[in-house]
């Protein structure tokens, strides 16, 4: 539930941030827009954030709005904030589920935040290599062209793996969208992030609300050395 999530938030960001302060932002709107204005408005933002919240593209409001979002976020960017936001855990076909296309996550494919997936351990209780997770949020954007920071990166892989012919077909994803996710971390559905939950139990949780927090620790210990 909502509680398991916002520990596993807390909890994972903690363990790799500490001793950096941790600050927790509630929004009882479910609106990305209300969020990041929220954060905009404080008088001293924490300079990264880690968000495990998105729906598919084609869940969104409208594309205006989502037009919204990226320009505060846009905003948000030249304030020096760092925004990372989880890529999804249902595969490239959504929360939407199987379609006629592929189903992009927001704000996942926004070009203007970090989007973190997820990867998995190769193996069954042994903590070791780690391999790609089919269930980690990723693809290409419906709505957003691709930026010119990753151009040259992303078509160097599509041109590679087109002459592997590893591709899925042409006429269910956008191959000239933002691609997502940037970086990646476990998200550990074969073995499990576990967090402590009420009354001193225990319990496993995997995704990329695993790895967003995970990743945006890191952010912060980077961001904290560089500031010194």
């Amino acid at each position: 539930g909502g509680c398991v999530e916002a520990l596993l938030d807390i909890e994972y960001i903690e363990a790799v941030a500490n001793p950096i302060p941790l600050t927790v932002i509630y929004s009882p709107t479910y609106s990305l827009l209300d969020w990041v204005n929220q954060v905009m408005d404080m008088a001293d933002p924490p300079l990264v954030h880690s968000v495990s919240y998105g729906n598919d593209e084609v869940q969104q409001t409208s594309t205006e709005y989502m037009d919204s979002c990226n320009e505060q976020f846009m905003a948000a960017g030249a304030m020096g904030l760092s925004i990372l936001f989880a890529a999804g855990d249902q595969g490239v076909w959504g929360r939407s589920g199987v379609g006629s296309t592929y189903h992009p996550d927001f704000p996942a494919s926004s070009p203007y935040v970090t989007a973190v997936g997820g990867t998995n351990f190769a193996t069954k209780s042994v903590i070791g290599e780690e391999s790609t997770w089919d269930c980690g949020g990723g693809g290409f954007s419906d709505t957003f062209a691709r930026p010119s920071w990753q151009e040259d990166a992303v078509t160097n892989y599509i041109s590679k793996a087109t002459a592997a012919g590893v591709l899925p077909d042409q006429n269910l994803w956008n191959s000239t969208g933002r691609a997502y996710p940037d970086v990646s971390a476990l998200g550990g559905q074969t073995n499990p992030y576990c967090v402590g939950i009420k009354g001193g139990s225990f319990g496993g949780v995997a995704g990329t609300s695993a790895s967003c927090p995970v990743v945006a620790g890191i952010f912060a210990q980077l961001n904290d050395v560089r500031l010194k």
